[in-house]
């Protein structure tokens, strides 16, 4: 249990009280932007100052991890017309600020604003090119802002009589962390900075490796005890929450701070488990907060307490900690071209998507491509032809639309990023090259979401399975049922439901048919793939489990499926991410498991959990926690890649619906984030609903 100042700054939080510090910033910086002739490196470092020049300091007496934004916007410093004054018109080009990456938080624990700033002025003194000297000007111009801000929250601190929180910025960002407290107080500070630089969606990466030296010396050498450390990290957690209602994503709550527990060292693969990873995931289950999501690295060697105590967490239905498996993990990003010490070095981005923290500057969200429709539209296509049915044209008919829409997605939405020179001090080598971050990041690879999976192996078998038993006759009766939304054809919809192979029941047809459409999907990312940017397929559906079924959403290009031939109806949402159908009857967890491990995940690793459902009963006998978490052990066993579990109760999901104001702390987890449930938007509450009749 956390103390009565804790429990008051959690309820505080969780109450929105912040929000009365807030007030709008008009919009006369974009005024002078306009009139000002600077590039977007400049206008980056402009909108930064200002929005540090412009925020108030709000310091409590009694905190010790201090920070709350007061600014609720950011002045629109760019507009289409700036875009293609600077980069150019270009079709299917699509410019967005810094997203869905991760920082290297070491390298500001270790060198401190102050160095950082002296190093970039010693890089302008070497340099003739006027390009470099305006990025390099930014950097600082930007690391200053943000010192200044820095001594604003010093001197509130001294007017609110906190000395401790004044000591903190008397020292941090600016010089390195030499304290436990002094780390997760300059984290806090800077993670907020770079949402005031408007980038979004960065994590926090491997949180429990570049704090454990301070955590070790401080406990070591007395300065404080481990129940002294949770306390900081709890009001570090509980301060994380005090602006997510700022950040942007689809719904609030999708704000991509995530930490990576866990896993091995870069240098020599061996176990990087320290006590803080402990630390971290008892902090998290007794806060019971939506910040930070909670990632665990695991193997064949993870102990067992380890894998309970994220069980533990399990249980609160917060639908964290998510599991990757290094053994999967590690080598898959190898072969896609990572160095051995980045990969046993990585994170993940806001949801799954595997990253490099410093070192990538990649579009891990640029599209999805939809299995349904690609197995539909085949389907539609072979039944033209000549009253035949022709397997193997379907199979290729398959791979091509696959390809048709992978070839779209990188010509339709070409997603580049812009210029941020401060966020890029906490890139490697970006200060040295004297160039953003956007335009010298060691890896630069898009990654493409395989959605929808389950339904579309449904589809397929169910029309092999079809014209086995039935021939041609039975697959023009599937068409027309499909085509007519089944109405009239309920007995043909029941069958295709209860009776054809479905994924997620170990049944080896299904399961092929699930590995020939991944199979597929790797081939074309392979080939479409070059030198400089490679494509990484991945088996997540993030939010297109919801827009690809939605004729509304005009402006998603993807394309749109109607009914399909495994009984799904036209307009309900696919499975999420790897999940069994909706409505299919699932054999058990286990079956699940061996289903998808026939993936071939050293081709598949953009990222995309297993998503099981669990009912609460799980946790009913004394033995739940201990089975579920040699549950994880098999995962990793059978060679999946990731894992999701959440806990969820119908009945309260219900109860929350009709009466909001009695659950305005609920949180569910949504696909790769959670978030308050009463906040989701109906579509996706309705969607976290229905997943109950799947529970196992």
């Amino acid at each position: 249990m956390f103390s009565e100042r804790l429990t008051q700054l959690r309820d505080f939080t969780q109450q929105r009280q912040y929000q009365q510090f807030r007030t709008e910033i008009d919009n006369h910086y974009t005024k002078l932007l306009d009139k000002a002739d600077y590039n977007f490196v400049q206008r980056s470092a402009f909108i930064l100052k200002e929005m540090c020049q412009t925020e108030d300091a709000v310091v409590f007496p009694d905190e010790r991890i201090s920070f709350i934004r007061t600014k609720q916007n950011i002045p629109f410093y760019f507009k289409p017309k700036n875009i293609e004054k600077e980069f150019g018109k270009k079709k299917g080009v699509v410019y967005d600020t810094f997203h869905n990456i991760c920082p290297d938080y070491e390298i500001l624990l270790t060198n401190g604003l102050e160095k950082l700033r002296e190093e970039v002025l010693s890089e302008r003194k070497k340099t003739k090119k006027r390009s470099e000297k305006i990025f390099l000007d930014s950097v600082a111009s930007s690391i200053l802002a943000v010192l200044q801000l820095a001594e604003k929250y010093h001197k509130a601190a001294l007017i609110a009589n906190n000395q401790e929180v004044a000591d903190l910025f008397n020292r941090v960002p600016r010089y390195p962390a030499q304290t436990f407290h002094e780390g997760l107080q300059a984290i806090r500070f800077v993670s907020a900075a770079l949402y005031l630089a408007d980038t979004y969606q960065l994590g926090f990466g491997r949180m429990d490796q570049y704090l454990y030296p301070l955590y070790e010396n401080d406990i070591k050498t007395g300065k404080i005890s481990r129940e002294e450390a949770k306390e900081l990290l709890a009001e570090f957690f509980i301060s994380l929450n005090k602006d997510t209602d700022l950040y942007r994503g689809v719904q609030q709550g999708d704000n991509g701070q995530s930490v990576m527990l866990g896993g091995c060292k870069p240098a020599d693969g061996t176990s990087a488990v320290n006590d803080l990873t402990y630390l971290i995931l008892e902090v998290s289950k007794d806060l019971k907060l939506i910040d930070p999501k909670i990632n665990l690295r695991i193997d064949s060697n993870t102990p067992d307490d380890l894998l309970e105590l994220g069980c533990e967490l399990t249980k609160c239905g917060l639908g964290f900690p998510q599991y990757s498996n290094d053994e999967v993990v590690i080598p898959a990003l190898v072969k896609k071209g990572y160095s051995l010490e980045d990969a046993r070095n990585y994170t993940v981005a806001a949801c799954w998507e595997f990253i490099i923290p410093g070192k990538g500057m990649e579009v891990v969200n640029q599209g999805a491509v939809s299995f349904p429709y690609a197995v539909d539209i085949a389907f539609e296509k072979c039944m033209q032809k000549n009253n035949s049915f022709n397997i193997d044209t379907f199979r290729k008919l398959i791979k091509q639309n696959i390809k048709e829409q992978v070839k779209k997605i990188i010509s339709n939405r070409d997603i580049r990023t812009l210029p941020c020179p401060f966020a890029s001090v906490f890139f490697h080598d970006s200060i040295q090259q004297r160039k953003d971050a956007s335009q010298c990041a060691k890896y630069n690879n898009i990654g493409i979401h395989g959605a929808g999976s389950a339904n579309g192996a449904d589809a397929l078998i169910a029309i092999l399975k079809t014209f086995e038993t039935k021939g041609f006759s039975g697959l023009k009766e599937l068409l027309t049922a499909k085509n007519a939304n089944f109405k009239g054809y309920e007995k043909l919809r029941t069958y295709l439901q209860d009776e054809m192979p479905k994924v997620g029941n170990a049944d080896t047809d299904a399961d092929n048919e699930l590995k020939f459409l991944f199979d597929c999907f790797a081939d074309v990312a392979d080939e479409l793939s070059n030198k400089h940017k490679k494509i990484r397929a991945g088996s997540g559906s993030a939010m297109f489990y919801v827009w690809l079924v939605d004729p509304n959403m005009t402006w998603a290009f993807e394309p749109k499926v109607n009914a399909t031939a495994d009984g799904r109806l036209s307009g309900e949402a696919l499975s999420t991410s790897l999940a069994p159908s909706h409505g299919i009857k699932v054999n058990g967890v286990l079956s699940v498991l061996k289903s998808y491990s026939v993936i071939d995940y050293s081709r598949i690793m953009n990222g995309g959990p297993i998503t099981i459902e669990l009912s609460p009963s799980v946790f009913h006998s004394e033995d739940g926690i201990k089975k579920l978490a040699q549950l994880i052990k098999y995962f990793v066993k059978v060679g999946n890649q990731q894992l999701q579990l959440n806990v969820l109760d119908a009945s309260v999901l219900e109860e929350a619906i009709a009466h909001p104001e009695k659950h305005r702390n609920l949180i569910v987890r949504v696909w790769g984030w959670s978030g308050y449930f009463t906040e989701l938007a109906p579509v996706y509450q309705q969607h976290v609903l229905n997943r109950h009749k799947y529970t196992l």
